[in-house]
């Protein structure tokens, strides 16, 4: 069986290798450069540096020291930030759950982390008695974040507990979403962090003038991969103060956001009477299908959005590219490897994870060579087939985009086909009402099995309305036999849903 391999070949010299606590790195090159902002409060890379060393001051007080487990149940916030730079200035690490997960979620993951530490937002410390933290300690701070600004700051060298700058120390523990099962704690030191920075920001660019929201959660790869972005580069970094999409990104150049969040911007920014210009000139898509009305309305603002594949143990993004009409997700990033074994998708790079963590303990993600075994389908097609070149003979034939099929976990044979549910599930995502969708097989007499769907929808869709749609873009065997409304009570987390969530909703109702 031939293996199909995509390789980088742009120079990578992006140099990952600090010396020091990146945050302090830029403290001795640009002290009074503005690093992050939360509305009208703005912090410098001194001020940042400071509130680091305050935070680590106060967990060194209350018994943190080197190589802990702290676990923060908490929304995106300054404290939850402040909590995760301390954390590992003490070359401890703080693992950050999301606190809108169901008690037995939250319950799971505490029995695989085995933390000595706890802290919670103050709007959820009434579930910690609920939790089983196995006698772990309450973390509390004693101040907050007007204290922090009124009074001025010098900076505080933990002596006894400040460790020096280690990049493969263990940096972070992120959950999987568990869409196929039950979630893994993937482990990443700081390396992995920053080589998957240095890739992305080779060919998507962000520098010190630039300035990032942080748009998605950090109980998530993909809102932990914006601090990491901006501790490569230096640049600044924005905590939305308001929940109003257009407010959160008029500031700012650069967001990460799901198509679920562009489609709102947009809408709003078409109804609202506050025409401002717009700063925004960069997004990164990614969570789902990426509607084409929607990247073509944002480049007509000026707005290039780009889309691509990315995973957990990858650190994020593997592959990227400006969004277009092609249903590829792009061209392999720089310190990464993909392999295409069949039509199963192996990585592997310098963004890899350490391994999978359980009490303490890691166990290896890849096989024998190093790579890592995704799950996902795909296949690489050259620059040949994706573009006439004999029209076109500009075209750079030595490129080469990867192409998405599905899981293999979640292909399912009707009538004797195979059905890849994200195949249909793009599809649908294409029309205009529909916001969320997953496609999950029903059995049936005849066929074995049939696709039914659950959706996300603006308004009520029927099977025959949703039938006329699908005409032309499915085969007949693909379309679905029903359509389901997504329950309320079902997680997003701000980023994709939980597949395994709905489907054990989808089994409930055939009891």
């Amino acid at each position: 069986m031939n293996n199909d391999t995509m390789s980088n070949n742009m120079a990578t010299n992006h140099n990952v290798n600090f010396s020091d606590w990146p945050w302090l790195h830029w403290t001795d090159r640009r002290p009074e450069h503005i690093a992050l902002a939360y509305g009208e409060q703005l912090f410098t890379w001194l001020q940042v540096n400071d509130r680091v060393n305050a935070y680590a001051k106060q967990l060194t007080e209350q018994g943190v020291r080197e190589s802990d487990l702290i676990v923060a149940v908490s929304a995106n916030n300054l404290t939850v930030l402040w909590l995760y730079l301390a954390s590992l200035r003490l070359g401890a690490c703080c693992v950050i759950l999301d606190p809108k997960q169901s008690g037995e979620q939250l319950n799971d993951k505490l029995e695989t982390l085995a933390a000595k530490f706890i802290w919670l937002s103050e709007a959820d410390l009434n579930i910690f008695a609920d939790l089983p933290h196995e006698g772990a300690q309450q973390l509390v701070f004693t101040y907050n974040e007007k204290s922090l600004i009124a009074e001025p700051f010098t900076v505080i060298v933990c002596t006894q507990s400040g460790v020096e700058w280690q990049a493969k120390r263990l940096a972070s523990i992120v959950f999987t979403s568990g869409s196929s099962g039950k979630a893994k704690a993937v482990a990443h030191n700081a390396e992995n962090h920053l080589y998957s920075a240095a890739g992305l920001l080779q060919s998507f660019a962000y520098t010190a003038q630039d300035n990032w929201l942080l748009s998605l959660p950090l109980f998530h790869v993909s809102g932990l991969a914006i601090v990491w972005r901006w501790l490569f580069a230096g640049g600044q970094l924005t905590l939305p103060a308001t929940s109003n999409v257009i407010e959160q990104l008029s500031t700012v150049t650069h967001a990460s956001l799901v198509p679920t969040q562009l489609k709102r911007y947009l809408h709003e920014r078409d109804i609202s009477t506050d025409q401002h210009a717009i700063r925004l000139k960069r997004i990164l898509l990614g969570g789902a299908v990426i509607p084409v009305v929607l990247t073509d309305k944002a480049k007509s603002l000026g707005i290039d959005c780009w889309s691509g594949y990315g995973m957990t143990e990858m650190a994020s993004t593997v592959t990227a590219k400006p969004a277009d009409n092609s249903a590829g997700v792009g061209l392999l990033l720089a310190h990464r490897a993909l392999e295409i074994d069949g039509q199963s998708i192996k990585v592997r790079g310098a963004s890899l994870g350490m391994g999978y963590y359980y009490r303490g303990t890691l166990r290896s993600m890849t096989d024998d060579n190093g790579w890592l075994v995704t799950g996902d389908l795909g296949e690489i097609k050259c620059a040949e087939a994706l573009v006439d070149t004999s029209v076109d003979t500009s075209v750079d034939k030595s490129w080469s985009e990867l192409f998405i099929l599905g899981r293999s976990d979640n292909m399912f044979i009707s009538g004797g086909e195979n059905i890849h549910p994200e195949h249909i599930e793009r599809i649908l995502l294409s029309h205009p009402l529909i916001n969320q969708a997953l496609v999950f097989p029903r059995e049936d007499a005849e066929f074995g099995h049939r696709p039914i769907a659950v959706i996300d929808a603006m308004s009520h869709i029927s099977v025959c309305e949703m039938n006329n749609y699908l005409q032309y873009k499915l085969a007949k065997f693909m379309w679905p036999l029903n359509y389901y409304t997504l329950p309320n009570n079902i997680n997003v987390s701000g980023i994709k849903l939980n597949r395994a969530s709905v489907q054990i909703w989808i089994a409930s109702l055939s009891k």
